[in-house]
């Protein structure tokens, strides 16, 4: 069945408010908009924040084995915030939604699939009729979407399923978490202090009572040595964690240089599937992927994966349809320990399907595929052209190289996209170390 994608890769209710994202974030997020591309289908209509190149529509197709011409892409006029992110004003045009009207009647689009199902989305979904058909709307509706988004609201669920997870509490209370951060920083314990809503690790950060922790999935550590200045960071601070107010603050115990681990499942109508699971890379936020998680070899990964599927399975009772990422952390005592859901397309979603494509079901245990995110590339042609003369562009007879995920048609580099497959780790690393020297690397 035909499917209106909407690539709101970062919305209000997501992070707070999309005004406080920098100019250089949302290029960023502009770019990763074009991840989506990768789960249409014939007869599918994609809702971008800005017009892809042609020549990179045309690779995606030519990968999926899909005719280009069967889907349409449609971008709403420039809003308050510019043309990077798909904010309220641009998706809600009374023009735009007038013109997406006659796109979903002409392909037969029957159901809403946007990255994050939001209040917008579902203002679009009813306006377009789109409601009646769409697994899940309901729930959406009601504000169920951002429910599951929630870190403090997670942290419930976990424990009400005896999963096991961080040390750690959620308060409105400014003074019940210095207490809380005073206590563990007696016990020379860093704490991370988490938004509720934020993603990709933007809204964390980390309080160590000792140097040199590294802010592995948050934007930075403050180091605290003398009591007093606890109370005064936490007082100057607490407006940006709690979002002035308006939001609860999720602390928890931080193990430093723990890998960061998921699995993303599909919750449908006839049940909970496995889609995948991988490591997460952090420098020190998200900068991709290593699929399958090399973490499966631990006696408590499959303890892991069926606590997410019992999480799963309460959500979909709840209601909720769609994609779901579960992560969490391995420590060095080699067990794992959940510390969040996002009820969302989430970002492994086109890695995952690319592996479909491509590999076939599941995660083959003779390929290991790695993605990387920041990648800088010239025009794609070029790109392509580079890609070919190195012998690192993907080979469908080996079943090993380099797709380039993202494209940001060199508008100003740094936030292109790129997974590669190869037969094992090592060969893996050697392939990526090729890909710096030949297009240049972020941590140049």
């Amino acid at each position: 069945m035909p499917k209106l994608i909407v690539s709101n890769q970062r919305t209000d209710e997501m992070i707070g408010d999309l005004a406080t994202l920098t100019p250089d974030y949302r290029r960023y997020v502009a770019g990763q908009a074009q991840r989506m591309i990768w789960l249409a289908e014939p007869g599918d209509v994609l809702v971008l924040p800005v017009e892809p190149d042609p020549e990179f529509l045309r690779y995606v197709a030519q990968m999926k084995g899909i005719d280009p011409s069967e889907w349409t892409v449609v971008v709403p006029p420039v809003g308050s915030l510019g043309t990077d992110v798909l904010s309220r004003d641009r998706l809600l045009d009374e023009k735009f939604v007038s013109r997406l009207r006659k796109s979903v009647a002409n392909r037969g689009v029957r159901t809403i699939l946007p990255f994050h199902f939001d209040g917008v989305s579902v203002k679009l979904g009813r306006a377009l009729g789109l409601d009646r058909d769409t697994a899940g709307f309901a729930f959406a509706a009601q504000g169920g979407t951002t429910l599951l988004n929630s870190k403090a609201t997670f942290r419930a669920l976990a424990v009400g399923h005896g999963v096991g997870i961080p040390y750690g509490t959620v308060t409105d209370n400014c003074e019940d978490a210095e207490e809380f951060l005073r206590e563990a920083w007696d016990a020379g314990q860093p704490c991370i202090v988490k938004q509720d809503f934020h993603v990709g690790g933007i809204g964390n950060e980390i309080i160590s009572p000792v140097p040199g922790v590294r802010p592995i999935g948050a934007v930075g550590t403050e180091v605290i040595t003398e009591s007093a200045e606890l109370a005064a960071h936490l007082q100057s601070r607490w407006p940006q964690y709690s979002g002035n107010g308006r939001s609860r603050v999720v602390i928890e115990h931080y193990t430093p240089e723990a890998p960061a681990i998921y699995a993303e499942l599909l919750i449908a109508d006839d049940g909970v599937h496995l889609v995948g699971h991988g490591e997460m890379r952090m420098k020190p936020v998200i900068n991709g992927l290593i699929v399958p998680a090399p973490s499966q070899r631990l006696a408590d990964f499959a303890t892991f994966l069926s606590d997410s599927r019992r999480l799963c399975d309460t959500l979909r009772t709840m209601g909720y349809r769609g994609s779901i990422s579960v992560d969490a952390f391995v420590t060095p005592e080699e067990k794992i320990l959940i510390n969040e859901v996002n009820g969302r397309v989430v970002g492994s979603a086109h890695i995952h399907r690319i592996g479909k494509d491509l590999l076939g079901d599941g995660c083959p245990a003779d390929r290991v595929v790695i993605e990387r995110r920041r990648a800088f590339f010239p025009d794609f042609r070029t790109t392509l052209d580079k890609l070919s003369a190195a012998s690192l562009a993907y080979d469908r007879t080996t079943r090993t190289g380099v797709v380039v995920t993202v494209h940001d048609n060199g508008r100003t580099g740094g936030h292109g996209g790129y997974c590669l497959i190869a037969t094992d780790a090592a060969a893996a690393r050697a392939v990526e170390d090729e890909m710096d020297s030949l297009f240049g690397s972020a941590d140049d």
